[in-house]
């Protein structure tokens, strides 16, 4: 089983820091909150929403039940944003800590791959819709929010 696009995203972005410090107020241990944005192809947008509920949504809801996760945000723009800055959806987990966040390998993929064959058996089904899914994406990107302090 791969690991999900978004998670193998998160990972090349902390990969490409190589060696380099944390930001100030980053924090190595704790929560990580990560970011994840979608612009849909036009008018592709429920068709998107129905299999994200039916095939990502409910995984994601099993890694917070397993505390792997402690909030899920799902949110789309109220107004309609410009082109290039332009996102239709966007996802925001609170990860209970870095390793759960964005380190395959981890306790929290392999309990997210556990939870996939089990609940999603029909392996074929489950990929040709989630490609069908990526295949609505227009872009994605990825981004792990640090809090400011002062």
């Amino acid at each position: 089983m791969k690991i999900p696009l978004s998670f193998a995203l998160v990972v090349a972005s902390f990969a490409s820091c190589g060696s380099a410090q944390a930001p100030p107020g980053a924090s190595v241990s704790g929560p990580v909150v990560a970011e994840y944005y979608y612009r849909i192809k036009w008018g592709s947008l429920d068709e998107f929403k129905r299999l994200f509920e039916r095939n990502h949504a409910p995984l994601m809801r099993e890694m917070q039940r397993q505390g792997f996760m402690t909030r899920i945000e799902l949110e789309e723009p109220y107004t309609h944003l410009a082109g290039g800055p332009r996102w239709d959806f966007r996802v925001t987990v609170t990860f209970k800590d870095a390793a759960s966040a964005v380190f395959p390998g981890s306790e929290f993929h392999r309990a997210f791959e556990e939870a996939q064959a089990r609940l999603y058996p029909d392996k074929t089904t489950f990929a040709a819709e989630e490609a069908r899914r990526f295949s609505l994406v227009e872009e994605h990107w990825d981004v792990i929010v640090v809090q400011m302090r002062d």
